[in-house]
């Protein structure tokens, strides 16, 4: 597994689908590099899509201008496929979070990562499922390994299960317009 090259980016979002999220989808301006998960083309301009589930790969339209990634298990046409060890067992925020790590950036900011607040998801009117579980021990240790060379802070105004530095979302948005002024993101 090679991820995507390109451009160094000084910040890059990564738009988990907790419902924490859903105050930034549509306040927060776009940033240079913004890496998704599962239907989130639907409510935002996004460069990079990642699915794990294979009825999720099937559903979701292929956009021009975007790159999409997914397991070798729910490989389809149009897909990058995803070949990394900590894939088993993941979810679609382990894939980003895999992607992301082959990009270069200096700060990555997860946003909707209500991890041990909430089992629901801005897309459970989608999956039509209910609330159901987002992640497990292992996919956060998985998470830690693949991000430990990284500057990573999870965007949320309670405290997640995670084993990144927590920002709210008031001082993300001073950072995010600070650098919008004073040029790339920084911390």
């Amino acid at each position: 597994w090679k991820g995507p090259s390109g451009p160094f980016f000084f910040c890059m979002i990564i738009w988990f689908n907790g419902p924490s999220r859903d105050k930034l989808i549509n306040k927060l301006p776009r940033q240079p590099m913004e890496i998704g998960c599962n239907y989130i083309q639907d409510v935002r301009e996004v460069d990079v899509v990642c699915a794990f589930d294979y009825k999720v790969v099937e559903d979701i339209k292929i956009l021009p201008n975007i790159k999409y990634y997914t397991r070798p298990d729910a490989f389809n046409a149009n897909w990058n496929k995803i070949d990394h060890p900590y894939t088993s067992g993941g979810n679609s925020g382990l894939l980003a979070c895999v992607v992301a790590s082959e990009m270069p950036k200096e700060s990555i900011y997860i946003i909707g990562c209500d991890w041990g607040l909430t089992d629901n998801s801005s897309d459970d009117h989608i999956y039509k499922k209910g609330p159901m579980r987002k992640y497990t021990n292992n996919i956060k240790k998985s998470i830690a390994v693949i991000l430990k060379d990284n500057d990573v802070h999870i965007v949320n105004d309670l405290k997640p299960d995670v084993p990144f530095n927590i920002i709210s979302t008031d001082q993300f948005l001073s950072t995010i317009n600070n650098n919008i002024k004073e040029g790339p993101c920084k911390n």
